[in-house]
């Protein structure tokens, strides 16, 4: 358990492109975002063989834009865990976790270049 500690007390964040602000990952984040990556990267060995990792990244990401504003919500993940048979390998708190601590908590939504970098 410590070595898990110490582990998820160096994931960071990327920092933002105009800040030097980076962010720490709980256990539960780094968990969580592991998960997704893991399921996209599952994805795309059985569908992406012949492209490149960021090319599925971002087909499956605009995907999950419902809005296409660059912003993605909650809804937009499950949509996309759904659409790749995935739904059953992350929980909406899973999703909620990566969101409230690498996005926007209070609106639960993070951008979507952040999500690829974090993926």
């Amino acid at each position: 358990m410590a070595t898990r500690a110490i582990a998820a007390s160096k994931v960071a964040a990327p920092a933002p492109r105009g800040g030097v602000t980076q962010r720490h990952l709980s256990i539960s984040g780094v968990i969580a975002v592991e998960k997704l990556r893991g399921v996209i990267e599952d994805y795309r060995r059985e569908n992406y063989v012949h492209e490149l990792p960021s090319r599925c990244k971002k087909d499956v990401l605009a995907v999950a834009d419902k809005n296409k504003d660059g912003r993605i919500p909650v809804e937009g993940i499950e949509m996309l865990l759904r659409n790749i048979g995935a739904s059953d390998r992350m929980t909406r708190s899973d999703i909620e976790t990566i969101l409230s601590e690498e996005g926007e908590s209070h609106a639960k939504v993070i951008e979507r270049d952040h999500l690829m970098n974090l993926i």
